[in-house]
């Protein structure tokens, strides 16, 4: 990854070709859902999508000599752990999950194998510590979300991504609707300097509004990169473009 240019996840990716058009057009990140989901994916097909991918990844950055600093904030925190995801050669690939048992998770990763774990439910952020891997944990947003200090959005030493995403009432299965939410309530976490991915109802036409407005870290799609219900190649391709261009 370009660690000066933002970050693009290409989720629910359920074919090789998509993985192909996304790796090829340059997403960072991409999403395979574990998860019960019309998106759902089996692990054969998730390690085709691992070995087509493969050849396609950038060389990781090395890191410039390390120099300690102390971290004091969460606002360092995060801003320490997206610097270390933009050092490694992508696109990553990563596990979507949502309240589903360690076991499984951990399976997962080894077998695909996953460069990072998605935690898409309720699922409490020290959970995290027990993943191998980098995890992105997802914060629900709806009208009542707070970006307060004491939330557990802000809860150092588990999740190493925070995931904003729209809270959808009267379904269990959260992401991947096509709903947006309130963009200026994910201002206000940037305005405090914590780097975060902004999700929920994203397409190549709105995304650099919803970035110019939120000014998040990293934006993730699904559903706005789809033609009847399956990737759409060159969808991917001008959403990864209007990222670029923001």
């Amino acid at each position: 990854m370009n660690q000066q240019q933002r970050i693009a996840k290409i989720c629910g990716v359920r074919t090789v070709e998509a993985a192909v058009a996304a790796a090829s057009g340059g997403a960072d990140i991409i999403g395979m859902i574990f998860a019960p989901s019309p998106r759902l994916i089996d692990l054969d097909t998730a390690q085709n999508i691992a070995r087509a991918v493969a050849p396609l990844r950038a060389a990781p950055v090395e890191a410039a000599e390390d120099v300690s600093v102390e971290i004091t904030t969460a606002a360092e925190y995060f801003t320490a752990r997206s610097q270390q995801l933009t050092r490694l050669g992508c696109p990553l690939l990563c596990g979507v999950f949502q309240n589903q048992p360690l076991e499984h998770i951990l399976e997962m990763v080894q077998q695909v194998p996953l460069d990072l774990v998605q935690l898409h439910g309720t699922e409490p952020a020290a959970l995290a510590q027990q993943i191998p891997v980098p995890v992105i944990k997802v914060f629900h947003v709806d009208g009542a979300f707070s970006v307060d200090a004491d939330s557990e959005l802000f809860q150092t030493s588990c999740h190493s991504v925070i995931l904003l995403d729209t809270k959808v009432a009267g379904t269990a299965q959260q992401g991947g609707r096509g709903v947006s939410f309130d963009w200026t309530i994910a201002r206000r976490l940037a305005d405090q300097g914590v780097p975060f991915l902004m999700a929920g109802g994203l397409t190549p036409d709105n995304v650099q509004e919803a970035i110019s407005v939120g000014k998040p870290w990293g934006v993730d799609v699904s559903s706005g990169v789809e033609t009847d219900k399956a990737k759409d190649p060159a969808k991917i391709q001008a959403f990864i473009d209007n990222v670029r261009r923001a």
